[in-house]
């Protein structure tokens, strides 16, 4: 187990950080990358620019929907194509994205299946992507992945009740995607309120990107086990850890409003900074 060591003490990072302030703006257009949000000294950290998949847990309320959707408003401000899978909600999580160029909202449990099984099939005949070429790239946002997997197999069992295969064909499409969709521009921004989404592989393989907020020692070992000690706990709004090459980054995450992710999705920089 690798002992890693967080950036810098939590008193030297922001409060918040949103769309309107000069660093953050500095550091969204100065880039092809995308933004996670600033650790200490106001510097900036980003995705890898590899197509990377990224896992974020952060618990109920924690944030999760707020990461995802500041990721996906990014993804499709550089020219990427992004499928939103929001499923089981009274309220849906991402109708900011509603109506956007570039973007689907998948809300529905058999149209998801058919997608992700389209997907793998479709994977098998893509060709490799460059990691800077967006407008190639293809990202999945996951708002709920516990409760899609379980969807996933309930349909299943609903619709095939005589199939003899192990597992459900989505599942297995997703389990599949995630492996080897990086290498042909896919990416998978996976949310998890409470625990890993239980699939084959190990989830630091899978994701290479780990992002954790209000998480206990239990969580942290499920989903960043490399990481200790673990990191304290902080009760600020936003208050974040990014794990990537088996190191925990502290960072006040990038808050994004629904209409700001709208406008920078579209393109959109605040007046006073064009």
């Amino acid at each position: 187990m690798t002992c890693a060591q967080t950036s810098m003490p939590i008193e030297a990072l922001r409060q918040s950080v949103h769309l309107v302030d000069a660093p953050t703006v500095n550091a969204l257009q100065h880039t092809h990358q995308v933004l996670l949000g600033l650790a200490d000294g106001d510097r900036p950290v980003y995705l890898p620019t590899e197509a990377g998949n990224i896992l974020v847990a952060t618990g109920a309320g924690g944030g999760t929907t707020t990461v995802l959707r500041t990721l996906a408003a990014q993804a499709l401000h550089h020219g990427a194509h992004v499928d939103i899978l929001d499923i089981g909600q009274r309220r849906p999580s991402h109708q900011w994205a509603a109506s956007l160029p570039g973007v689907l909202v998948h809300s529905s449990i058999s149209e998801v299946h058919n997608l992700l099984v389209e997907m793998l099939d479709r994977l098998r005949h893509q060709d490799a992507v460059p990691p800077a070429d967006w407008r190639r790239r293809r990202i999945l946002v996951i708002e709920h992945t516990d409760r899609l997997l379980y969807g996933l197999r309930q349909h299943w069992a609903l619709t095939r009740p005589e199939s003899q295969l192990e597992d459900a064909p989505g599942v297995e499409a997703l389990g599949m995607l995630l492996v080897a969709g990086p290498h042909a521009g896919l990416q998978i921004a996976a949310g998890s309120t409470h625990l890993p989404p239980r699939l084959d592989a190990a989830v630091s393989d899978v994701f290479p990107t780990r992002v954790l907020a209000y998480a206990g020692q239990t969580l942290w070992a499920r989903i960043a086990p490399e990481v200790w000690p673990v990191p304290p706990y902080s009760v600020i709004p936003g208050r974040m850890h990014a794990v990537q090459d088996g190191r925990a980054t502290r960072f006040q995450a990038l808050y994004l409003s629904e209409s700001q992710a709208r406008a920078w999705a579209r393109g959109t920089v605040p007046k006073e900074y064009r």
